[in-house]
């Protein structure tokens, strides 16, 4: 299995200015998004049992479990208990309790499969700790029957599964950090951040709301009324945002895809994300709440691990919002979360373990309502015990096709689509490394695309998306970005004369590709897609 790759092309920062800017681009890694499919009626999470100890605790029924839905009793429907390859010796036992008997899953100890999770469009100071302690784990040796992958968000380093620990030791030595620009202040009048954007758009600090509007208000920036002012920072924050809001999204496409992949997989399957933490919204709850279904389907559980280690007073606020992926996947897949520990080399050990025991329980729903449920899972007549379960699932409608989902069925496809005049150029450069940096040079002849009109400025979109294919046509990596054009109308006829281009860069081992490229044009929904084959020797 190989992840995507961050693209080359430079993200143009926002500024406040009367003349906004004529073209920005967006962009990411890219994938094939691929449809998991929820079985709606079905409602399922996984359920740790602790006691004061902290010792995951066994010997639990359906019937010690209370589940409610929004507030409501539910009937627990699906019921099995979990144990580990140190389950019945590490376990602490339930006194009193119904016998599980035969519902329990053994996992075999000498076969596990284990996924480290690099999320390196996050991890930033935190990153040399990480890699050390991986390279820590690693250099303690793989047990016999146990494989280990690493794999990265932006898709640079990707190991699959192994037993060799000098692939691995290698691999680790090319990670590195991808940090967001907007980290740092992208905007000026006001100044913002992802973070501090986010919060605005939340309303979830007042303080961080009323600074900028201060800052706007101020003489140093226009002077302007309040009124206009709060317009200003709301809509600085909302594009900001949207132009850092694709690194978060990227997280859940790679867990997505390495879940799927991890279930293919025998025996325990443990996937552990390494991040200081990102940033979701209300929008990505829906593939969250299906990547952990699949998760509890093919039996992953997902361990994290929030890196950056003991954290002051003062960022505890912001990791509530960082660390709330991390927290919801560990929970809902009977995972663990550790954080606020400094002793990373302790903690990956211990998260790259099978779970002791945890529980798989299930109830049906009605129709999906496309909202956001809470879930809670308590234990009957038991003290002294905490319960850790999935906080809540998303009620999923079916989805209609979106723009998204045309262009993913177009790089699936080999169909060649000429809506759009556009042609690809490739250019293999051989590295000292043994490897290529293939250049893909994308043109579009902009004399026969349309473009609406607002403000006395020409507007189009598009989207492009590169894929690289192996030879037996087989996703190998990817980039996509979205190029948004506002221009003036002496821009507009020099575009025409000049045509538009995207440059893109890969770095790839010698064989045979098919570089499969797909553009999009938003005002009249076109489509080019064209097939161009590259052997590298």
């Amino acid at each position: 299995m190989r992840t995507r790759q961050w693209i080359v092309f430079a993200l143009i920062p926002l500024a406040r200015s009367a003349d906004p800017p004529e073209v920005t681009v967006r962009n990411g890694p890219y994938v094939p998004h691929a449809s998991i499919s929820v079985q709606s009626n079905l409602v399922e999470s996984a359920v740790t049992v602790f006691d004061s100890k902290d010792r995951a605790v066994g010997g639990f029924a359906a019937s010690d479990f209370f589940l409610l839905d929004n507030g409501k009793p539910q009937k627990i429907s699906v019921f099995s208990e979990l144990r580990g390859p140190h389950g019945s010796s590490g376990v602490a036992a339930v006194t009193g309790g119904s016998a599980v008997g035969s519902s329990a899953v053994p996992v075999t100890p000498q076969d596990r499969s284990v996924a480290l999770l690099f999320d390196d469009l996050h991890l930033t100071a935190s990153l040399p700790t990480a890699v050390r302690a991986a390279e820590k784990l690693i250099g303690r040796g793989i047990q016999p029957g146990s494989r280990m992958g690493i794999f990265t968000d932006s898709g640079d380093v990707t190991v699959d599964f192994t037993t060799d620990a000098a692939v691995l030791l290698a691999a680790l030595h090319r990670i590195k950090s991808h940090p967001d620009p907007a980290d740092k202040a992208v905007t000026n009048c006001p100044t913002l951040t992802t973070y501090t954007a986010f919060l605005i758009l939340e309303n979830a600090d007042l303080e961080v709301k009323e600074r900028a509007v201060a800052e706007v208000m101020s003489p140093a920036c226009d002077g302007t009324p309040r009124v206009v002012a709060e317009g200003t920072v709301h809509d600085y924050a909302a594009s900001v945002w949207e132009n850092s809001r694709h690194r978060s999204t990227s997280v859940l496409d790679v867990l997505k895809i390495l879940v799927a992949h991890l279930g293919k997989q025998n025996g325990g399957r443990i996937l552990v994300l390494m991040s200081e933490g990102f940033i979701d919204d209300e929008l990505m709850r829906n593939e969250k709440s299906a990547i952990f279904d699949e998760a509890l389907r093919a039996h992953v559980t997902i361990n994290s691990l929030a890196t950056q280690g003991l954290t002051t007073a003062g960022l505890s606020y912001r990791q509530l919002f960082m660390n709330n992926t991390m927290t919801d996947a560990a929970a809902a897949t009977g995972g663990k979360l550790i954080k606020n520990n400094n002793d990373l080399d302790g903690s990956l050990g211990t998260l790259a373990s099978a779970p002791e025991v945890s529980y798989l329980a299930g109830f049906q729903t009605g129709d999906p309502d496309g909202k956001y449920h809470t879930l809670k899972v308590q234990i009957l007549n038991r003290t002294g015990l905490r319960v850790e379960a999935r906080p809540g699932y998303f009620s999923a409608l079916p989805a209609a096709e979106t723009a998204q989902h045309r262009i993913d069925g177009a790089v699936l496809s080999h169909e060649t689509i000429r809506d759009l005049p556009a042609s690809v150029r490739v250019d293999p450069v051989a590295q000292a490394s043994g490897r290529y940096a293939l250049r893909v040079v994308v043109d579009v002849d902009a004399r026969h695309m349309s473009f609406a009109s607002q403000d006395g400025r020409r507007l189009q979109q598009l989207t492009f998306v590169t894929a690289i294919q192996d030879a037996d046509g087989n996703f190998v990596t990817g980039k996509q970005a979205v190029m948004d054009l506002r221009v003036k109308p002496e821009s507009l006829a020099k575009i025409q004369s000049t045509g538009l281009h995207a440059t893109l860069s890969f770095a790839l081992p010698k064989g045979n590709y098919t570089v499969r490229e797909v553009v999009r044009e938003l005002v009249q929904n076109h489509l080019a897609a064209l097939n161009t084959a590259v052997t590298l020797r």
